[in-house]
């Protein structure tokens, strides 16, 4: 039985250790989601596929990229297509923790909606340790999370979820770069998909880290 769901991202190279840590966590949370997803990850940055092969997911060295060497966001949304014949995708950044809200939301709109796009909010919360995924772990985590997490403000996106039918034609952004976020809600209000603000239903959470990775360390 084919996935109902495709979870596909471009991870950071798993050198930095915090880096890696939320970045296995993160993966791990998705799997937790079960046989109805399968997860991709995309681009050849160190140790990408040394964890893949760790975490028994698939993973796709062949990304387009910018001059820079950035990963192209039309590149990753097509490749993830191509490899996967799922009803839905999703893009997750690969340092969010997902939880079995975020598949239920998902298979509860496609099922009276044919074309649609699902965002919402994050929770930013410290995560310094490998998860600890015992029987509880979801509720044990997002109550920790209301106590000592903090919701975002709805200035960035970390997901979005919709019809493999939908955004076949990206532009060339690049990858964990501002703006292409945005012009993923546009393009779906401008082509009158549904587009829909999952925050009250969806709870994921962002494990806090640095910006080391990016020029003078600064988002």
């Amino acid at each position: 039985m084919k996935p109902m769901i495709a979870l596909f991202t471009a991870p950071k190279p798993f050198v930095d250790p915090h880096i890696a840590t939320i970045q296995r966590n993160a993966v791990r949370s998705w799997l937790a989601l079960g046989s109805d997803v399968e997860v991709v990850l995309l681009g050849s940055d160190p140790g990408v596929a040394e964890a893949a092969q760790e975490l028994q997911v698939r993973h796709i060295p062949e990304i387009k990229t910018n001059a820079l060497g950035t990963p192209l966001i039309s590149s990753l949304f097509d490749t993830a297509r191509a490899v996967n014949d799922s009803h839905l995708l999703a893009y997750v950044n690969t340092d969010i923790i997902l939880f079995d809200d975020f598949l239920a939301s998902a298979r509860w709109v496609s099922r009276s909606i044919p074309k649609f796009l699902l965002v919402g909010q994050r929770w930013d919360l410290d995560v310094p340790q490998p998860l600890e995924m015992s029987d509880g772990w979801q509720a044990r985590l997002k109550e920790e999370c209301r106590r000592n997490g903090l919701l975002h403000k709805p200035m960035g996106s970390d997901y979005f979820i919709y019809p493999r039918e939908c955004f076949q034609h990206i532009p060339d952004f690049a990858v964990g770069r501002a703006g292409w976020d945005n012009w993923m809600i546009y393009e779906s209000r401008r082509r009158g998909w549904k587009t829909i603000d999952a925050t009250q239903d969806i709870m994921i959470i962002h494990q806090s880290h640095d910006y080391s990775h990016l020029p003078n360390g600064q988002p």
